[in-house]
């Protein structure tokens, strides 16, 4: 019967045979050799393939992280008086003003802990606010972009307020507070909150206000102080900004956090009573709602501005991610939800 396979197509016969089920039994050394390694790299190749499909099926390449956001220099200035010192200005000295780029304590007395700048004989507080300011001016204007000057008993959340001044220029004409309208329909700020002033506004205070009496009276104003500031302010052309967020919500906050959380301001107290008589913007229902981003508010109990602090910058939240960012939506704000984004 005929062949339909011959066996030398599988088999090279004689002295120089190779097998395919033992191709090194009589082959050279050269071709032995190259066929290992062809098979070596070809499973090689193999694994090399299958583990990056495993790793791109199991990991997702992050992206690259965005430029952080230049922010401006705060400098703080903290007002305190000597019979306040252990009872006051040293729980902010040891909590919030640490999230200040620079801080100066300015007093009527001396303290070891606190080695404020001292100012004595200056029984008003139009001329203590004037002293201050003047005194920063000459010697800490170059360490600050924005001047933030907060009483003793307000609780300031650094951080928020450098958020809310991403949207300004320190070169602006402009200073925020907490909002109000004299009688006279003067702008001006609060007393019992922190205000912040950009360094064209300070500088220009300092050098065309304060020198010229017509535009900015020497003369006592006693509780007063801030109305006139704002008088003085205005004269040069400084813009009294609107520290609310999207929703209209107060950042800068005149009273207790107690006070803004959803609970109408108590007419019959005159603190209460006097604000809402000169509120620079209606208030609705007598409340005056805190914003989320809420920068200053005051301390009535100063060894709770411990628990504040705490609160703030200690707690950790389980499953909320560590780095987030703003986000611009009022909507989102306005149903709590979305403030932040991993």
């Amino acid at each position: 019967m005929r062949r339909f396979f011959s066996t030398r197509r599988f088999f090279l016969c004689g002295k120089n045979k190779i097998s395919i089920l033992n191709p090194c039994s009589s082959c050279s050394t050269i071709i032995c050799t190259t066929l290992y390694r062809l098979v070596v790299l070809g499973m090689f190749c193999l694994l090399v393939t299958l583990l990056l499909e495993r790793d791109a099926a199991t990991k997702t390449v992050a992206p690259p992280p965005p430029p952080p956001v230049a922010s401006s220099r705060i400098f703080c200035i903290i007002s305190t008086y000597g019979y306040r010192h252990n009872s006051a200005a040293v729980y902010v000295k040891r909590t919030w003003a640490q999230h200040c780029d620079q801080f100066l304590v300015v007093s009527d007395d001396s303290h070891e802990e606190l080695e404020p700048a001292v100012f004595m004989n200056l029984p008003d507080k139009w001329h203590q606010l004037r002293a201050h300011l003047e005194y920063v001016y000459k010697y800490h204007f170059d360490d600050g972009d924005w001047f933030l000057y907060a009483n003793d008993d307000n609780f300031v959340v650094i951080e928020n307020l450098r958020h809310m001044l991403l949207s300004y220029k320190s070169e602006e004409l402009i200073y925020f507070g907490c909002k109000l309208r004299s009688l006279t329909n003067q702008v001006y700020m609060y007393d019992g909150s922190s205000m912040v002033f950009s360094s064209a506004t300070l500088r220009n205070f300092v050098l065309q206000a304060m020198p010229n009496e017509t535009l900015c009276t020497s003369r006592a104003m006693g509780n007063a102080a801030t109305e006139e500031l704002g008088r003085c302010l205005s004269k040069i052309h400084v813009q009294a900004g609107d520290s609310r967020d999207y929703l209209g919500y107060h950042r800068f906050l005149p009273f207790e956090l107690k006070d803004h959380l959803g609970n109408p301001l108590n007419e019959s107290v005159d603190l209460h009573k006097n604000f809402l008589a000169r509120s620079y913007y209606h208030v609705p229902d007598l409340i005056v709602q805190a914003s989320v981003r809420s920068i200053s508010s005051h301390v009535n109990y100063m060894p709770n501005i411990y628990n504040l602090f705490y609160l703030t910058y200690k707690v950790k939240h389980f499953g909320m991610p560590l780095v987030k960012k703003w986000h611009d939506n009022p909507k989102d704000e306005a149903n709590g939800e979305g403030l932040y984004e991993p």
